[in-house]
């Protein structure tokens, strides 16, 4: 069989001899004629095997496999998840009016947990849950974490038929999740059931602050459109995995979710136990200012760390011995001076707060963690015993 043109090589092939008698060069064209017209290479003819050829895909979409079926992005993947995936209406009442809200949320065990957004279900007295196939179900709130924004729901039973077959999704590994990864979001936007949209990770590692004055840390980015009614509905990678639980505050390009290590902590607890409790250092922290570091005259190390302003009273660091700040006023402009200025946490170097914040995050009430700090320009060690964050 004669190759085709999208296959065929073209190879350039001198016809000069380098020295007398060297008849290798005129061989070679005439293997290779016979081996165009026979479908052999030129290496088969000359050793008489072939190399193996570079798997080349037909194109560049990605294979999925999930729950046993396997597809191209992105419709395939939408129509493997999409029975999974639910709409949460919740009512109630708050301060004598009432209220009815609405997000979404993504079937988390076999049992009928769901996963949604803490801020979803706030105040709700009453919560239903749509599923795909139109099925409506009242749902219990097993727990919610207001520090996480993450709320389990609970329904009697899954249903589940020949249009209609939700499964568990898979949670990934959020730590290994990558800036420029391709995303899906599915999720009930403005009460429009089943909407789907797509983009990238636009950065890891965010910080995002909440109303009850603590910080929410590993917050994934993304420029998949979420709005509101896409809370807690899952932010998926091409895997089919959940990589972390959406919260709907959004601008141009701009969404949130939370990362799926954390849901995941946060979920088992709640089911188990009904709650999570929060990892707590009890201070409040600074990144070192350029003009606290000339005035302290602090070294290089110390100057790049993040110094304990506060120091709470009765908490884990208060316990293990660090000292707060001093606040002083220099040229009209107010500055932190002399507290205790961390600079490593288990031995991993740390710039700012939101470093800590998310190393805390993942540790439990009762661990220990060694801090390295600096205090009067001498580097020291103590080993802190976190405890549970007060309300």
């Amino acid at each position: 069989m004669l190759p085709t043109m999208d296959t065929m090589m073209i190879v350039p092939v001198s016809l000069h001899r380098e020295e007398k008698g060297n008849v290798l060069p005129l061989m070679a064209i005439l293997f290779l004629l016979i081996g165009f017209v026979l479908g052999i290479s030129l290496t088969t003819i000359l050793y008489g095997e072939e190399t193996p050829a570079t798997d080349i895909p037909e194109s560049n979409v990605s294979n999925i496999i999930i729950n046993g079926s396997s597809g191209e992005i992105y419709e395939n993947l939408y129509n493997l998840v999409f029975d999974s995936v639910v709409s949460v209406r919740a009512e109630g009442e708050i301060n004598g009016n009432q209220f009815i809200s609405g997000g979404s949320g993504f079937l988390y065990d076999a049992e009928g947990y769901i996963v949604t957004n803490q801020h979803v279900v706030e105040s709700a007295d009453s919560v239903e849950v749509y599923f795909s196939n139109g099925v409506v179900m009242d749902a219990e709130i097993t727990g919610t974490d207001v520090y996480s924004d993450i709320a389990v729901l609970k329904v009697d039973e899954v249903p589940c038929d020949e249009t209609c077959q939700p499964y568990p999704l898979p949670m990934a590994n959020s730590s290994r999740i990558n800036p420029a990864q391709m995303v899906m979001a599915i999720g009930t936007p403005f009460g429009l059931e089943g909407s789907v949209t797509h983009g990238i990770v636009s950065a890891t590692g965010r910080t995002m602050s909440t109303t009850n004055g603590f910080s929410i840390p590993n917050v994934i980015q993304t420029d998949a459109p979420l709005n509101p009614g896409n809370s807690g509905g899952p932010l998926i990678d091409l895997s089919g995995k959940v990589i972390g639980v959406n919260r709907a505050r959004s601008g141009d390009n701009l969404g949130f979710a939370i990362p799926s290590n954390k849901a995941r902590m946060v979920a088992d607890a709640i089911i188990e136990k009904g709650e999570y409790d929060h990892s707590w250092i009890g201070i409040q922290m600074l990144p070192v200012s350029p003009r606290a570091a000339d005035f302290m005259d602090l070294n290089e190390e110390a100057a790049r760390g993040v110094m304990v302003v506060v120091v709470v009273e009765g908490g884990p660091a208060e316990e293990a011995g660090l000292k707060s700040a001093e606040e002083v006023k220099i040229n009209d402009e107010i500055i932190f001076i002399n507290g205790d200025i961390i600079v490593e946490v288990d031995g991993v170097e740390v710039y700012n707060s939101d470093q800590i914040i998310a190393h805390i995050s993942e540790k439990q009430p009762g661990d220990e963690i060694e801090l390295e700090y600096y205090r009067d320009g001498e580097k020291m060690t103590t080993q802190l015993e976190l405890g549970s964050r007060p309300e």
